[in-house]
């Protein structure tokens, strides 16, 4: 199954769904997260994404990065991704 992402404008009005690598190419703007996770001394957990990846492979990155599933909440979907990628979840918020 192919993965879709929530179109949106630039004021998070959804527009509609489109295939992830389409939206991708054609630069459409769409709902995306990225997790940055802390421990109580303000280190930053890192990854480093896969040398495979169609961007950025073999590059350090943050802590998880994805795209909300329709009707999924992005506190939802980060919580869901940090727990695929990287075995455990967390408190989430918001920051900008």
């Amino acid at each position: 199954m192919l993965e879709e992402v929530i179109l949106v404008d630039e004021q998070d009005n959804v527009l509609g769904l489109m295939e992830k690598m389409e939206a991708h190419r054609l630069a459409k703007l769409h709902r995306a997260f990225s997790v940055f996770a802390m421990n109580d001394r303000n280190e930053i957990l890192l990854q480093r994404r896969a040398l495979h990846k169609y961007h950025s492979g073999g590059l350090w990155t943050n802590t998880c990065c994805s795209h909300p599933r329709d009707g999924e909440t992005v506190e939802a979907a980060a919580k869901r991704r940090l727990m695929e990628e990287m075995g455990f979840t967390c408190e989430v918020s918001k920051i900008f």
